[in-house]
């Protein structure tokens, strides 16, 4: 018995360590400061560009602005405390939720939408909006960073 307490705390201890687990706090200026590069460079040239960026630069682009996020995400605060800790769990579940809802319900939003406008119009098309897995990561890591400063900023006034 006492041997499988011993596991059981290593096995607590080892989750806890991961939970933990920060970056210095620059890696959050790093992270912000490329992935609104990258943002601005993917919008400049969606309007700008002349529509010829191969497929494969442009997963490549979004790809690192994820890894960016998450650098800023996982970095830690300039001052760190208990209070932090529990305000970046509660942030990382509300973006849980909000991108589980987005998922949820975009695709029948669209179908609804296309449905109406399909009897309005009378071409008898339906198209179904797929999410894509960029588009779920992008909202995670964004509400997840947006709710952690916003919480962070609501409880320190």
């Amino acid at each position: 018995m006492e041997k499988q307490i011993t596991h059981n705390e290593d096995e607590y201890n080892k989750l806890i360590k991961i939970l933990d687990f920060r970056l210095p706090h620059q890696f959050k200026k790093i992270g912000y400061f490329g992935a609104i590069l990258i943002f601005g460079f993917l919008l400049g040239y969606k309007f700008l560009g002349d529509h010829t960026m191969t497929l494969i630069v442009k997963d490549v682009l979004r790809t690192i602005l994820l890894l960016f996020l998450l650098l800023a995400s996982l970095s830690k605060d300039a001052f760190e405390d208990e209070f932090n800790r529990y305000v970046r769990f509660q942030s990382y579940v509300l973006a849980f939720v909000c991108a589980a809802v987005y998922t949820i319900f975009l695709p029948l939003i669209a179908i609804l939408s296309d449905t109406i406008i399909t009897k309005i119009t009378g071409d008898g098309i339906i198209n179904f909006h797929e999410v894509s897995s960029f588009e779920v990561m992008f909202i995670l890591m964004g509400f997840q960073l947006l709710f952690f400063e916003t919480l962070k900023r609501f409880g320190r006034v």
